[in-house]
């Protein structure tokens, strides 16, 4: 990759970094007690569906009182729209120094799909809320929000598939564009087939198959 376009794509990432949905900055800078609605929150929706995610069943779940809750989030959406914030900022956090290492293109691939399978992995429930259609129906803030996390996903995978390109190490017959939804369309199907099949098998050992084959799709 040439020193101009490493600083294109630098710039692009810091670009994909700044962003703000609706012009509200995402923190994750919750309380204890906040933090603990979330949790509970994404638990309820996994178990549930979106439609079991009520203030009262989160107040039964969890032990405080409706009120408590209320004085920490606005509602229901305000609930999910932190657990989105959290979970953007954590990724983008994780995938960062990633995408700004010396490695090659194919061990960023691997090591950020590692990222995402880890984090699946350790916290299944997550997974209940990201890939709900269902949650972001007619909700244009939360719809604005999901689409964002997509751009940003998209727009990672697509940086390196260009930087692969032009090293040689990724095919060049297909468009960075069509790679970046291949690499994130299988990746999803194969953590989508895991949570309909209730997690009963590692998802670590099945992303090192699916890593594998996908590298004989993408490989120049």
């Amino acid at each position: 990759m040439t020193s101009s376009q490493k600083t294109t794509n630098n710039k692009t990432i810091k670009n994909i970094e700044n962003t703000n949905i609706n012009n509200n900055i995402m923190t994750t800078n919750y309380t204890k007690r906040q933090t603990q609605i979330i949790n509970e929150s994404i638990k309820l929706i996994h178990t549930k569906g979106i439609q079991g995610l009520t203030i009262k069943n989160l107040s039964k779940s969890i032990g405080f009182t409706e009120a408590a809750i209320y004085r920490h989030f606005k509602n229901k959406d305000d609930i999910i729209s932190s657990i989105l914030d959290t979970f953007t900022l954590e990724l983008n956090n994780s995938v960062q120094p990633i995408l700004e290492s010396n490695l090659s293109s194919l061990d960023k691939l691997h090591d950020i799909l590692k990222k995402f399978t880890s984090k699946f992995s350790k916290n299944p429930y997550i997974v209940s809320v990201i890939f709900s259609d269902e949650i972001f129906k007619n909700k244009e803030t939360l719809s604005d929000k999901i689409i964002y996390l997509i751009k940003q996903n998209n727009e990672f995978f697509r940086l390196i598939a260009i930087e692969g390109q032009e090293k040689k190490e990724i095919r060049d017959d297909i468009s960075a564009e069509e790679l970046s939804i291949v690499i994130m369309g299988s990746f999803r199907m194969v953590v989508k087939i895991w949570q309909l099949n209730k997690h009963n098998y590692s998802l670590t050992t099945r992303f090192n198959d699916f890593y594998n084959s996908l590298l004989k799709l993408i490989t120049a």
